[in-house]
């Protein structure tokens, strides 16, 4: 689907030489605050992933195979249980399901057969299958669609715990920030609950239960549902990875994500990090954990209920200065809602501030896919900068101004008029087309 997608021989050599060394992080001071005038309580970044030698904007960084992956309780019948493709048009229920169970849909015979032959913990395994049964008849008290989802998840672990030692030592290396609230279940009840599954479940035990849990709700990759016209993504599928699921969060990011679970290929549940611009060896890679296109209080508050952090990077700092600037794009998308109460009066924005602002607009539409309620960010397409001609002397100076912005946010170079791909629908057009049509 993906044109730039590197070939499995490719792919294989980068998962065995990747750029890419882990380190662990310290929380960043905000912006004009001490080290030591810090919240004690705020949750720092953990590890993070660093590079180990230069790259170029458009590379395949990293490829990474998941460690665990479960499917979503409300996709369970159009998502195949063993290679995790939907059923086309994303309705309907797939051809082949467990008899025993009666938890786990496929997209064909092979699928099962190969999925009963897992080891446990992926595909769906004789012992997955016992107890996704139990769990099926325990499922009004496991608080509804999302608990019965993270029960899912919970059972996989326990698996792996019990029979795939390098797995479990990849999701113990993954950090377990305390602090996160437990959404629309409770986290307590439902570790409870998966225990008196018994066998591996019981292994497990509540207190890594919950380890899990955490490492799932601060470390995990959401995987979406096909793209369809006046359809919104929902997900399909909840992911950990040994290395990529180490990527902190910017606001302003350097990498983007591209995946391709629909593909006909082996390896479809692979996910690839790509470079936005060209990096130095030792930049660490950051990926937005939402959309660029998310609003600054819209963003802050989805990353501490979801996330448990509070952003105050530079980008945050910056868009908190023009607050018209969100009020003006809620009322353009119709999504505004009213507000309550006086106004909070702003400082006055400097110069360079101002300055700064217009070379952040000018990021954000090179990075962002045009598409209507696509949200995806648009990265160079592999050696397409090597392959595309020098532009006219009136759009070198365009690019100049993006270089600009990139320099504001950290985005590195990359200013040439390249090719950009969507890496969630998947278009791909020249990186600086949207940037013209603005400043014309």
């Amino acid at each position: 689907f993906f044109s730039s997608m590197p070939s499995e021989k490719a792919a294989r050599r980068v998962c065995v030489s990747y750029p890419v060394e882990v380190r662990d992080v310290q929380p960043e001071s905000p912006p004009g605050v001490s080290a030591q005038a810090r919240t004690v309580a705020r949750i720092g970044p953990g590890r993070g992933l660093f590079l180990t030698e230069a790259v170029k904007g458009g590379d395949t960084i990293l490829v990474d195979d998941p460690v665990m992956i479960y499917v979503d309780e409300g996709k369970k019948r159009n998502t195949c249980a063993n290679c995790f493709r939907m059923k086309a048009g994303n309705k309907g229920e797939l051809p082949c399901s467990c008899g025993t169970c009666g938890q786990a849909w496929f997209c064909s015979t092979e699928c099962q057969a190969a999925s009963a032959r897992a080891t446990p913990g992926q595909g769906h395994s004789p012992q997955e299958c016992a107890l996704l049964h139990k769990m099926s008849r325990m499922s009004k008290r496991l608080g509804g669609q999302e608990g019965i989802t993270l029960a899912r998840m919970l059972i996989k672990a326990a698996l792996i715990k019990a029979h795939d030692t390098v797995r479990w030592r990849q999701l113990q290396d993954l950090c377990a920030p305390d602090g996160l609230e437990d959404h629309a279940c409770d986290w307590g009840v439902l570790c409870l609950r998966i225990t008196e599954l018994g066998g591996e479940c019981a292994a497990l035990g509540g207190a890594q239960a919950r380890l899990v849990l955490q490492r799932d709700a601060s470390n995990g990759m959401g995987i979406l549902s096909k793209m369809e016209e006046g359809e919104e993504p929902s997900l399909r599928a909840g992911c950990l990875y040994g290395t990529c699921s180490m990527l902190n969060h910017a606001c302003s990011p350097n990498v983007a994500r591209f995946d391709d679970f629909d593909s006909a290929d082996e390896g479809n549940m692979k996910v690839m990090i790509r470079a936005l611009s060209d990096m130095d060896a030792g930049t660490e890679l950051r990926m937005n954990y939402l959309s660029i296109l998310v609003g600054v209080e819209e963003r802050q508050k989805r990353l501490l209920d979801e996330y448990g952090f509070k952003c105050e990077c530079d980008r945050c700092h910056l868009e908190s200065l023009f607050p018209d600037d969100e009020s003006e794009d809620e009322e353009q998308d119709g999504k505004g809602k009213a507000s309550s109460g006086a106004k909070q009066p702003q400082p006055t924005p400097t110069e360079e501030e101002e300055d700064r602002r217009n070379a952040l607009a000018l990021w954000i539409a090179k990075y962002s896919c045009p598409a209507e309620d696509c949200g995806g960010t648009m990265a160079p397409v592999e050696g397409a900068e090597e392959k595309h001609e020098a532009g006219s002397v009136k759009r070198r100076k365009l690019s100049d101004s993006t270089d600009d912005a990139e320099d504001v946010l950290g985005g590195g170079g990359g200013g040439a008029e390249v090719e950009m791909e969507c890496n969630r629908c998947g278009q791909v057009l020249h990186g600086l087309d949207r940037v013209y049509e603005l400043l014309e």
